[in-house]
């Protein structure tokens, strides 16, 4: 009995002990899963907020971008050798065409043709068209300063690049599913971003690199009275013949045209006439009635007179 007992203390004893290993073992598990969804959750913040790119001021001299349009309207006394010389002055100053609208009217000859020229070559251009010119008639020029809008696009582009690699930097370092997708939409959003500055900055450069003429030449025609050639009495008259046969035509073709119409007028005359002829048959017949009615009152009245 007593060996019993002690052999029961024993192994509640070391149920105790073994209980206690499984604590502490669980206790160690639950704070190392903790550290790692701590250490994954900072790791997405990171991911999906990077760092803004740190900014550098520059102090560098940035050439001013002047966009420059001109508008000139010249005379020439030959429109066809003048459209030569400006194609040559045009190849001359490396420029090229980019459309043309020409116009012949009684009073003249016009070609409207918008030019593009090299920034540096746009006013040794503009006075070689004036040369050409029998007169200017017209001449103004625009400018457009895109400095400021062209900082700005810039530095909208460094910056987008500048984010982008960070973003590269934390797709890398990115261990779960969940933070690559992230990163990588943010990526493509970026990316997008990007492609719509570059656009930008290309057609700034190019307005700013190519300034633009819009050249009008005309040539002024003499005007020649033209006398109308009139037809003759008889030309005239035969004319009149056939437009009258062809009214008279047509006025017969429209008749047969809406013959329904003429059916349903004959049908309502009759019903018309079958009505009037009806109503005075059935007067006389009243009349008539009447007449007898007073006859017979009459003889009536005369047979007891007689007796």
């Amino acid at each position: 009995m007593f060996m019993r007992n002690r052999l029961t203390i024993l192994i509640v004893v070391l149920a105790f002990i073994i209980g206690c290993k499984s604590n502490r073992n669980e206790q160690a598990l639950m704070k190392t899963e903790n550290r790692s969804i701590v250490a994954n959750d900072e790791m997405r913040e990171d991911a999906i907020s990077p760092a803004p790119p740190s900014q550098t001021g520059g102090n560098a001299t940035i050439d001013k971008k002047i966009i420059k349009t001109a508008y000139i309207n010249i005379e020439v006394e030959n429109i066809a050798a003048s459209r030569k010389l400006i194609d040559t002055t045009i190849k001359s100053f490396n420029g090229y065409v980019v459309s043309e609208n020409m116009q012949n009217t009684e009073s003249q000859l016009s070609s409207n043709i918008n030019i593009k020229v090299p920034a540096q070559q746009f006013d040794k251009m503009l006075a070689k068209l004036a040369s050409i010119a029998k007169k200017v008639d017209y001449q103004n020029i625009e400018t457009q300063d895109v400095t400021e809008e062209y900082i700005d696009v810039e530095t909208r582009l460094s910056n987008s690049r500048k984010v982008e690699q960070s973003y590269i930097k934390l797709l890398q370092k990115a261990k779960t599913i969940e933070d690559i997708l992230k990163i990588e939409q943010k990526l493509g959003e970026i990316r997008t971003d990007i492609e719509s500055t570059q656009g930008r900055l290309k057609y700034l450069n190019n307005q700013v690199s190519y300034s633009t003429i819009n050249l009008s030449v005309f040539q002024p025609l003499e005007y020649k009275f033209i006398a109308e050639k009139l037809p003759s009495f008889w030309e005239r008259l035969k004319g009149s013949i056939v437009s009258g046969w062809r009214g008279i035509v047509a006025f017969f073709l429209f008749l047969i045209k809406i013959w329904p119409l003429w059916l349903i007028l004959a049908a309502g005359w009759y019903g018309w006439k079958y009505f009037i002829t009806n109503r005075k048959l059935r007067k006389k017949n009243e009349k008539r009635n009447k007449k007898l009615e007073k006859k017979q009152r009459k003889e009536l009245k005369e047979e007891p007179s007689e007796q």
